[in-house]
């Protein structure tokens, strides 16, 4: 008689590193003959968890709950892993008692289920978003030790991975897809534990052949302006997004200290201004956090005059929260609920005003987008060299077509093919 292959189901959240996390984890356990299914039919059901904000491990908790019964009824075993287990164990455990906790270690979660662990099956995979898009880990943990941020403790430090083995999983993703992220906690400082840097790196995969389009994560401006020069020279080729992500976080020097970021307004202002001075047409991306500890209302009008000056094009906006064993939940002076959420829909505001104008100046040009993803309500989406989203009515996935800009929207450009490229 057949002997039946244990199975799995797997659900991962999160920033695109833990989506490139969630893939090695499919990855290594169908090399090793486990066969994927659905959560009610799974002998093991995973979800890789985020931890990042409390509303997201809020959603987490509920989801291991759900997940927790779906596992009692089945009689499968829930396997938590991914940054919450490290945050948070006892929620999990309170949300499901008979959850298994795990951490973001592929070697752990090798010894879990009793897989041998080499060199080979630690290999960086292309990461699969879509048939189009790949995500590429760079490095995992970072060299700060933000005031707020719990991540680390589920991270760590800086772990960069090698060149040659990053170039590698570029050269296997291109094989099918023409979108790569590469992907870190903080992708400004990869190469630092190893003597090389992120310009570097995008230096040697571009020597990869081809037409395909890189996607540079997150880069924390303390790290970014060490080889920024080198980075912007390196994105002149047009297979580089002109798109760069650059947390600021407050636009006061004062909170900044307190968050421990360890880079000025100033700073963050200049490495915006030489993006736009190289490259008039970049999409700068931003973080901003209100309601920080001790932020004043000096404090918040500081941020809302660099949105001013900086006019960044994307704003994500973030109301504080107190996540657990981070300094800064022992930091006197917490803002009022009220106050915080005045903050935000000022600031969200002011993000959205600019959003649209910068939007509007790309209206009636004609645009060569990258067609990499499908619309959320039909249609598709397509990428401009700057990374806008453009909305299209049909197009062919993963295709290179010329669009022309109909109309402008605070998050996304509505646009035409033209059947003439």
């Amino acid at each position: 008689m057949k002997r039946r292959c244990k199975t799995f189901s797997l659900e991962g959240y999160g920033c695109s590193l833990n989506q490139g996390d969630t893939a090695r984890i499919a990855l290594l356990l169908e090399k090793a003959g486990f066969g994927q299914e659905s959560p009610e039919k799974a002998d093991f059901i995973l979800i890789n968890t985020c931890a990042v904000k409390t509303p997201t491990e809020n959603k987490m908790l509920r989801r291991v709950k759900a997940l927790g019964v779906i596992a009692e009824k089945a009689g499968a075993r829930l396997v938590v892993c991914g940054c919450l287990p490290f945050i948070s164990p006892e929620k999990i455990k309170g949300a499901c008692e008979k959850a298994e906790l795990l951490g973001v270690d592929l070697k752990e979660i090798a010894s879990f289920f009793g897989i041998p662990f080499s060199e080979k099956n630690a290999k960086i995979p292309a990461a699969k978003k879509n048939s189009c898009i790949s995500i590429i880990p760079v490095a995992h943990g970072c060299l700060g030790n933000c005031a707020y941020c719990c991540v680390k403790q589920a991270r760590g430090g800086l772990k960069s991975l090698p060149v040659e083995e990053i170039n590698s999983a570029f050269a296997e993703a291109l094989e099918g897809s023409k979108e790569i992220w590469l992907t870190a906690n903080d992708t400004g400082c990869y190469g630092l534990d190893r003597g090389t840097n992120l310009a570097e790196l995008l230096e040697r995969l571009l020597e990869n052949e081809g037409e395909f389009r890189v996607r540079l994560g997150m880069m924390n401006p303390a790290n970014l302006k060490k080889f920024f020069p080198r980075l912007l020279k390196a994105m002149e080729d047009e297979r580089v997004y002109k798109f760069l992500h650059l947390p600021v976080q407050s636009g006061s020097d004062r909170v900044l200290g307190l968050m421990e970021r360890h880079h000025t307004a100033k700073e963050f202002e200049a490495l915006a201004a030489k993006a736009r001075k190289k490259f008039p047409e970049i999409t700068i991306a931003t973080d901003i956090i209100v309601a920080f500890p001790q932020e004043t209302e000096k404090d918040f009008s500081e941020s809302l005059a660099l949105l001013e000056r900086v006019k960044p094009d994307i704003v994500n906006v973030s109301r504080f929260g107190l996540r657990p064993n981070t300094k800064a939940a022992l930091l006197p002076g917490k803002v009022h609920g009220g106050i915080s959420k005045q903050r935000s829909r000022a600031l969200a505001a002011k993000a959205r005003e600019i959003a649209l104008e910068k939007n509007r100046l790309f209206e009636g040009s004609v645009q060569k987008i990258l067609v990499s993803e499908k619309g959320p309500t039909g249609g598709f989406i397509g990428r401009t060299n700057s990374y806008k989203p453009v909305a299209v009515e049909k197009a062919e996935m993963c295709s290179f077509r010329n669009a022309k800009i109909l109309r402008a929207f605070p998050t996304y450009l509505e646009g035409k093919i033209l059947r003439k490229n």
